[in-house]
């Protein structure tokens, strides 16, 4: 994962529009869904939603052990999944906006915009 990444608030709310679902699994008593919660949280920004109200985000609240998990899928149908115990929420959004980004250079290279949709 990218260290000490730096997307302006501007950029990193353009590549919200890429992701389409958002999906968080976590137990709430478990001490290591820490980072799971906090990427829902972040994710559920009013910047992002307003940027992006067709973003699916769901939340499964589960009573088994199971570690945390988030997925990603973006607009092109790739997906990114987290065992997100192994990461903090900040080294999951930024994997998240590289990936983004990726689309939004392949978009350009095409001539098509997002905004097009």
């Amino acid at each position: 994962m990218p260290g000490a990444l730096k997307i302006s608030r501007n950029a990193s709310t353009h590549l919200f529009k890429y992701i389409s679902r958002v999906e968080v699994k976590f137990n709430p008593f478990d001490s290591r869904t820490r980072s799971a919660r906090e990427l829902l949280r972040q994710v559920q920004a009013e910047r992002f939603v307003k940027a992006n109200p067709k973003l699916k985000i769901m939340t499964n609240v589960v009573a088994t052990a199971d570690p945390p998990l988030v997925k990603f899928e973006f607009v092109d149908g790739t997906q990114r999944t987290y065992d997100s115990q192994q990461y903090v929420a900040k080294e999951m959004m930024e994997d998240i906006l590289l990936a983004a980004n990726a689309i939004d250079i392949g978009y350009e290279l095409e001539g098509k915009s997002i905004d097009d949709k």
